[in-house]
C-alpha cells in the first residue's frame, strides 16, 4: 500500500439505498482498519449506475487520483466501480498508470488477508495477481497422466478450464497416473490403459 497517499473507498448503489451504501463502507473500513491502511477518505454514489459517467463521487474520486491524492482504492467488488467493460477498463488504464492499488473484498462479510484482489499494469492491461497454490516443486505427471489432460484441453475444452481454473487439473491427472500405473502391475496393456482412463 502506498503510505504517503491517502486511501479512498469507494460505495456504489444503482438505487438509492442508504442502509446498503452504509454496509459497504462499513465492511470496507473493517478491511481497511484490519489490514493497515490509513488516512481513509470516502466517496459514495447513492443511487447511480454502474454503467454511465454522471456519479459526482466516482468523478471526484478519479479527480482526487489524477492530482497524486489518492494511493489505494478500496470496493467491495468490481462491479462497484463500473457495470461495462469499457468504463471499467478506462479506469483501470488510469489508475494502473498513476500506481494506484486497486483493492475488492470477497462475498465474506468478513475481511480476511485472503480477501483481497489486487492488479499489476501489464502493457495496457491491468492484470489480478494470482498465485497456484501447487507447490512449484510437485513432481512432472506420467505419460497417461500428459496424454490425460491433452485430452481433456482438445476435446472437453470447457471442464479443462474449469479444472484448470479451479486448480482439480493436476491432481486430477496424478491420480490418472497413480491408477495407470496400478493396472500396470496387474498386468492390463497399454492400450487397455489408454482406453479406460485417458480418453474418458
Amino acid at each position: 500500500m502506498n503510505n504517503k497517499r491517502k486511501t479512498a473507498i469507494y460505495c456504489r448503489t444503482a438505487i438509492a439505498d442508504d442502509g446498503k451504501i452504509a454496509s459497504q463502507e462499513a465492511r470496507l473500513r473493517a478491511y481497511a482498519d484490519e489490514h493497515g491502511y490509513t488516512d481513509i477518505v470516502c466517496h459514495s454514489d447513492n443511487g447511480a449506475a454502474g454503467n454511465t459517467r454522471e456519479r459526482p463521487a466516482m468523478n471526484a474520486l478519479t479527480a482526487d487520483i489524477e492530482i497524486g491524492k489518492i494511493g489505494t482504492v478500496l470496493a467491495t467488488d468490481v462491479s462497484r466501480i463500473a457495470r461495462t467493460y469499457s468504463l471499467y477498463s478506462e479506469w483501470c488504464g488510469l489508475i494502473g498508470k498513476l500506481g494506484v492499488v486497486f483493492v475488492t473484498l470477497t462475498d465474506d462479510d468478513r475481511p480476511t488477508a485472503t480477501a483481497d484482489l489486487t492488479y499489476r499494469l501489464a502493457g495496457d492491461y491491468l492484470l489480478p495477481n494470482l498465485a497456484l497454490s501447487n507447490p512449484p516443486d510437485a513432481p512432472p505427471l506420467g505419460c497417461c497422466g500428459m496424454r490425460h489432460k491433452a485430452y481433456l484441453r482438445e476435446e472437453k475444452p470447457a471442464l479443462y478450464s474449469e479444472l484448470l481454473l479451479t486448480e482439480r487439473l493436476y491432481p486430477l491427472c496424478r491420480e490418472i497416473d497413480e491408477a495407470a500405473a496400478n493396472r500396470r502391475a496387474l498386468g492390463m496393456s497399454e492400450g487397455a490403459i489408454i482406453r479406460e482412463l485417458v480418453c474418458c
